[in-house]
């Protein structure tokens, strides 16, 4: 890949198939609920302040847009998901160029970023804009920063940290980035990392002054709070980030026990991993600061989700800043252009086994939702105001987005907005029973008493079993 030409080829030939394959996923779980999804609330304007432990104008807004044409979601979120990690790569191409690396780190730590595992808990999501425009804007701070000389240098990276806060809040951690890669390259000097790092500091203060004197809705999330304090989740959370970051290995074969096949698991680790062992064993990338000053922003750029909860979507928050170390490692490599080709090569068919596996886990775990929605709609038969969904739990194991429980896949009966072309039913209220040999009887119980205190319609869901009571 270190031939211009060879490389662009290969982005433009596969980016278009890539995204058609990513059209094919269907909402699943919380993309139903989440601000992007289509927003029909007469008071919409208060979904743009801090909503329980979150504040994403950004998403809000794309919510509003899909509000406005229902029909064109999730097919506008999957665009402006895939648009914008082309956009990010884009800036990890120019920032890699900026540095004056050669053309074949600045290629292959591209297609590094272009083609990670990491990047699959965020494109193959449709609820993913909020965490892909966060990497864009953050990623184009570090760009402008690096690219402009004079006072307008401080105003456009203070305006793209604030645009990546408000698609997620965690990109404020972007306030402290570009002055770091900056210093780690030599671009500045001591004092004037120093005196910029409190620049930064100062963006995220009034940040937070903002949102805290702004109205907003207060609520705590409980898996939120179960995870800040639940030191496994820490270490699981550690695990994913270095995991789907550094090794290209197919996670859901290894993780998800459906699915379980550790000789695929083992021959995607196997591929990647030369190239990665090599890469870090090199003595001369410990020599100097650079590498130091790169990993602590690998590091504080995710620190918010490192401390609260850290998924396979935010692990996707570093990947620009492991891009550019990953343009480092090979800029520092003594090996030949055919020995790091042939490595890259045994990379990206890891990556490309990987990728194709989650894809299509995630296409198939999301088809059921259009089944079980049309089943519901046509079992209804005509459009009710008042609806109540018993989702009897599926014993199927769920693995992130790529591995979705058939019950899950409705978002608590959100779904039928959809299927109904947001027209019925006006209130949806849901709830969700343990598997169990009585779990039938408790749902029908459940069921009569709902229709005796006004609910025109019950859907119960047993896996892709509908049952309809009015």
């Amino acid at each position: 890949m270190y031939n211009n030409k060879r490389f662009i080829t290969f982005i433009i030939i596969s980016a278009p198939i890539i995204l058609l394959g990513i059209l094919q996923i269907l909402p699943t779980f919380d993309d139903w609920t989440t601000l992007s999804a289509p927003n029909r609330d007469p008071n919409f304007l208060q979904y743009f302040l801090p909503y329980g432990m979150t504040w994403r104008p950004g998403d809000a807004l794309i919510g509003y847009v899909n509000g406005l044409s229902p029909k064109f979601f999730p097919t506008l979120n999957h665009i402006l998901v895939f648009t914008s990690h082309i956009g990010s790569m884009i800036m990890v191409y120019l920032i890699i160029q900026k540095l004056g690396f050669k053309p074949i780190s600045r290629n292959i730590a591209t297609i590094f970023f272009y083609i990670s595992p990491c990047v699959l808990g965020n494109i193959l999501s449709c609820d993913a804009t909020n965490q892909s425009f966060a990497h864009f804007f953050g990623i184009l701070s570090v760009y402008l920063y690096l690219s402009i000389n004079n006072k307008y240098k401080y105003i456009a990276w203070t305006i793209c940290v604030y645009l990546s806060a408000a698609f997620k809040d965690n990109g404020i951690a972007w306030a402290i980035i570009p002055p770091i890669v900056s210093f780690a390259f030599l671009k500045i000097e001591k004092e004037t990392l120093r005196e910029d790092l409190m620049i930064g500091l100062a963006i995220a203060i009034i940040y937070g002054v903002i949102r805290l004197t702004i109205p907003h809705n207060l609520f705590i999330n409980a898996s939120y709070a179960d995870d800040i304090v639940s030191l496994h989740s820490r270490i699981k959370g550690f695990v994913t980030w270095i995991g789907y970051t550094w090794f290209s290995a197919d996670y859901i074969c290894i993780v998800h026990q459906p699915s379980r096949n550790l000789l695929v698991a083992t021959l995607t680790l196997f591929l990647s991993l030369p190239l990665m062992i090599i890469l870090w064993k090199n003595k001369n990338i410990w020599q100097g600061k650079t590498i130091f000053c790169l990993l602590a922003a690998f590091t504080l750029v995710v620190s918010p989700n490192l401390l609260i909860s850290m998924t396979i979507m935010n692990a996707y928050g570093s990947l620009g800043i492991a891009a550019i170390i990953m343009a480092y490692l090979i800029e520092k490599s003594q090996l030949s252009k055919k020995k790091i080709s042939t490595l890259l090569y045994l990379y990206i068919l890891s990556a490309a086994i990987v990728d194709i596996h989650h894809w299509y886990n995630a296409w198939q775990t999301s088809l059921p939702e259009k089944s079980i929605s049309q089943a519901i709609v046509q079992k209804t038969g005509k459009p009710v105001d008042k609806a109540y969904c018993i989702l009897i739990k599926d014993d199927y194991p769920k693995y992130s987005s790529f591995c979705v429980p058939k019950d899950e896949t409705i978002g608590w009966g959100r779904s039928i907005w959809h299927a109904t072309g947001y027209k019925w039913p006006q209130y949806v209220n849901d709830t969700t029973i343990d598997r169990t040999h009585k779990a039938k009887e408790i749902a029908y119980s459940i069921a009569n008493h709902k229709i005796k205190h006004g609910y025109k319609a019950v859907w119960i869901v047993n896996k892709e079993e509908v049952t309809v009571i009015k």
